[in-house]
């Protein structure tokens, strides 16, 4: 059976994160985020309801055995940054899209591979030879 699989990244990319959901659900691997019913532009949340938003992605990370980050044109914000280490601490391994340039960040990440590669692996379940990023 596949790994479940959280994604992070910035909602500027929202519409591609849902289709590599799809894709991921396609493949049979659960994906915990992005949903398509929770999309809310944050700057519309109070403090309350970013807060809960905030601990509910949390525990989807903690519930996720892979954590891909969708970091597209190496764009890593900041909620995405708090993913990455919050997802390091809790030893997820960490898969991004493209090398993070932030000289703190990259290092958090097991490996940079495409979305197609990502996919794959997902799929077989094959993740020999993946070394620190």
């Amino acid at each position: 059976m596949a790994q479940t699989v959280c994604l992070c990244g910035s909602f500027r990319h929202w519409a591609e994160m849902l289709a590599l959901r799809e894709a991921l659900l396609a493949g049979g691997a659960p994906c915990e985020w992005p949903t398509p019913e929770l999309h809310r532009d944050p700057a519309t949340m109070t403090g309350d309801e970013a807060r809960a938003a905030i601990l509910a992605h949390l525990d989807r990370i903690d519930r996720a055995e892979r954590i891909f980050v969708y970091d597209k044109d190496g764009y890593v914000g900041r909620s995405v940054a708090m993913d990455i280490g919050y997802a390091y601490a809790r030893s997820k391994p960490l898969y991004a899209l493209t090398r993070i340039p932030d000289p703190f960040l990259q290092p958090l990440v097991t490996a940079v591979m495409s979305v197609e590669d990502f996919l794959a692996r997902v799929r077989s379940g094959d993740w020999p030879g993946i070394h620190p990023a």
